[in-house]
């Protein structure tokens, strides 16, 4: 292939002839590509065929061979639901069901009904399936975290199944560490640079602002409704005051995908938000956590003589930022198989973090640790890779996240038994998170001002800060398990009853968050048209085209010299 030298005379017509360059070889190399390989020039019948059940299998029945896996299985009653969703529904059964008969070949009778790992395989299923066909319900978005809690709270409260009296403390506990390490894995992966760089100010002031005001207003009413010790009431404020970035994520991209709030770009800026969010709440639960677990009973250990709140947060940054460097040069970014290394890494990384911080006893810098230590990761990735995707990456882990939900939440769920709670003291849960939610709305409006939102995008920005959901599941646990290793009961009473606050704020603010935002995204957002938002979309494509440096073969740069 030659390379043919031009002369451009300014830096417009530079750009403007690689736009064009670049865009009819990347049309060329598509249509020869296209010519050589017969698959890819698919006439309508073939790609019927490819639609279909089972087209070419002729010992189906002649009938069935020929429906397309688009069509509804009963337009009158089924609705949406397709042939798709039924292959989808047996292939799901049949992986259930092989892998009970694995489990069961492995382990034995106590997988057989009435044993004690059954009861924890029928709650993980249970969980995993009302979750999803409850988000799936339309126009709602509700998150999976809602109806697999609700799930555990269903088996727990009919008496279907006891975790403790199945697999004891100590493997509850295990389970919620392992799952909850995913949780903060994505949460340091999903952060991104691009907003932050456009709209730095904005970004941190509705990050921190007003989950921190939210923290502060819920610890405050905690001191003086539930009469809480002020450590407890800040960790229950730390615990309360997290934001789950999936529920207005998934509803800003389903109004996109409608054509609202897309010219503004809000599905970035408020996951970035969010993600920010998390992190900061995690590094403030780190240190309250610490405060009130320390003892230091054994004086003779090198850490007990740094501050417990202090020794956390040293220990979660020092041992994150280290993992992370260490992650940016091995492997090697030209290694065949880099990514699924990183992955691997990053897995073993965290689960090294957070299962380590347990056994001495700093639980919550493991947590903090697995956030530093993706971020770290994935931004020197950017810096050495010049191409660098960080999607893969997310779907890997979004993949074993999708695994480990229903085990966490479902299990979480399964702890709860409301035969034990009080009318009088869920009123007052109520009351402390309500005043905290409206201070933190109220912050997050003002957070906007100065930016270029009108004012019905920013009363759209405050209401989409209301969701909450994943973290309360994953952190609240935490104070209730270490508790129960204390032996401490004044310890354990009050971690219930931070679990149990936790636990109104989900099943109330998952659900009520999501359907919020879906019904007033469409009255508060503008709507661009479908030419408006493809003209956008080339736009960006042409502009990501123009920006990328031209790049010769080292023997071709040779030989013109």
């Amino acid at each position: 292939m030659k390379i043919f030298r031009r002369s451009r005379p300014c830096v417009t017509s530079f750009r403007d002839e690689l736009v064009s360059d670049r865009t009819d070889s990347r049309v060329s190399v598509i249509s020869v590509i296209s010519d050589s390989n017969p698959s890819s020039g698919h006439t309508e019948e073939e790609e019927e065929d490819d639609l279909s059940c089972c087209h070419r299998a002729t010992c189906c029945c002649p009938s069935f061979r020929d429906v397309l896996v688009t069509e509804p299985v009963n337009e009158r009653f089924c609705g949406p639901f397709t042939y798709a969703n039924v292959f989808w529904l047996i292939t799901v059964l049949a992986m259930l069901l092989m892998s009970y008969a694995s489990l069961y070949f492995y382990i034995g009778d106590p997988l057989l009904p009435g044993g004690s790992i059954f009861g924890l395989f029928a709650v993980v299923v249970f969980a995993y399936f009302l979750g999803w066909t409850l988000a799936y319900l339309p126009y709602l978005n509700l998150p999976p975290v809602f109806g697999m809690l609700l799930a555990g709270i269903v088996v727990r409260n009919l008496d279907w199944y006891d975790i403790h009296e199945s697999l004891g403390i100590g493997a509850s506990s295990k389970i919620r560490t392992f799952s909850v390490t995913f949780v903060m894995l994505r949460a340091g992966l999903q952060l991104t640079s691009s907003a932050l760089r456009e709209h730095p100010l904005f970004v941190l002031n509705l990050a921190v602002v007003p989950c921190t005001v939210e923290m502060l207003t819920v610890a405050l009413c905690c001191r003086c409704f539930l009469d809480y010790p002020w450590a407890w009431a800040f960790l229950s404020g730390s615990i309360i005051a997290c934001i789950s970035p999936v529920v207005p994520v998934n509803c800003v991209l389903a109004l996109a995908e409608r054509g609202y709030g897309e010219d503004k770009d809000m599905a970035t800026l408020l996951f970035t938000a969010a993600s920010i969010d998390d992190i900061h709440i995690v590094s403030v639960y780190a240190i309250c956590f610490a405060f009130i677990f320390t003892h230091d009973d054994e004086p003779m250990r090198w850490w007990s003589y740094v501050p417990g709140s202090l020794r956390d947060l040293l220990m979660g940054v020092t041992c994150g930022a280290a993992l992370g460097l260490f992650f940016v040069f091995f492997p090697h970014r030209r290694h065949k198989y880099a990514l699924w290394y990183r992955v691997c890494c990053l897995v073993l990384g965290s689960l090294m973090c957070t299962s380590g911080a347990s056994k001495i006893a700093i639980t919550g810098g493991g947590f903090l640790a697995t956030i530093i230590m993706s971020l770290i990761a994935t931004t020197g990735w950017r810096v050495l890779s010049v191409p660098f995707d960080v999607k893969p990456l997310r779907k890997a882990v979004h993949v074993m996240w999708h695994l480990m939900q229903p085990l966490l939440v479902g299990v979480i769920g399964a702890d709860i038994d409301f035969r034990d709670w009080s009318l009088a003291r869920f009123g007052l849960y109520i009351i402390c998170i309500a005043l905290g939610l409206l201070m933190r709305t109220a912050f997050a409006y003002l957070a906007t001002l100065r930016t270029p939102f009108n004012v019905r995008e920013r009363i759209f920005v405050a209401l989409s800060w209301l969701s909450k959901g994943t973290l309360q599941a994953a952190l609240a646990p935490m104070s209730l398990e270490q508790a129960r290793q204390n032996d401490d009961p004044t310890e354990l009473a009050l971690a219930i009853d931070v679990v149990r606050m936790s636990v109104v704020s989900i099943v109330f603010l998952a659900p009520l968050g999501a359907i919020i935002m879906m019904l007033t995204g469409p009255l508060l957002l503008g709507r661009t048209s479908d030419e408006e938002h493809r003209r956008r979309r080339e736009l960006s494509y042409l502009r990501i085209l123009s920006l990328q440096p031209l790049r010769k073969r080292r023997s071709t740069a040779i030989r013109e010299l």
